[in-house]
């Protein structure tokens, strides 16, 4: 009988420190996961920024000047006199695939922005709750949209510092569940 009892105690004992493993285990993974997320989270901010900080540059490079609508056009008129020869040959030259190369640039550059551009209007459309909603959509169309200076900015519209940067990482967390598609939890 006392080796039954040793026998069952060894099997209780086995059993509870297997128990309290996988609830050491699953504590760590749950960790793991919440720090994964944490830092996911932090690239889609720094990713955010990112876009916000290159919006002006990108919607100036997708705007063609009178001149640049001349040449393309005359180039794209060149090309389809072209366009028979090319198919007949299948050859295409240098100078057209990087034509058509920057155009498709252009073109993939002015749907982001497009997108973008609603995702900003959604956003200003929103009510107005109170004055840090209201900095931070002064921050959004002043800054970024219209790509004033920060420096000038901030001496502009806020007294103190810090306020900006705290304003504007708040318009960051704001705006980054609507370009990723990310919610935290």
């Amino acid at each position: 009988m006392l080796n039954q009892e040793k026998e069952a105690y060894k099997d209780y004992l086995v059993r509870k420190v297997t128990e309290e493993i996988g609830e050491v285990f699953a504590n760590k993974m749950d960790q793991a996961k919440k720090e994964l997320k944490e830092m996911q989270y932090e690239e889609i901010l720094n990713k955010t920024e990112e876009i916000l900080k290159n919006y002006k540059k990108l919607s100036d490079h997708i705007v063609l000047t009178e001149k640049d609508k001349e040449i393309l056009k005359n180039e794209t008129e060149e090309f389809q006199n072209k366009q028979f020869e090319n198919i007949m040959t299948g050859l295409f030259s240098e100078d057209e695939i990087y034509l058509e190369s920057l155009l498709k640039s252009k073109y993939q550059t002015k749907l982001f922005i497009d997108f973008i551009n609603r995702v900003f209007d959604n956003y200003l459309k929103c009510e107005i709750n109170d004055k840090i909603e209201a900095r931070k959509r002064i921050i959004l169309k002043e800054l970024y949209i219209k790509g004033k200076k920060q420096s000038e900015f901030i001496f502009e519209y806020y007294e103190v510092e810090r306020t900006f940067y705290t304003d504007k990482d708040k318009l960051i967390k704001d705006l980054a569940p609507y370009f990723f598609r990310y919610k935290r939890y």
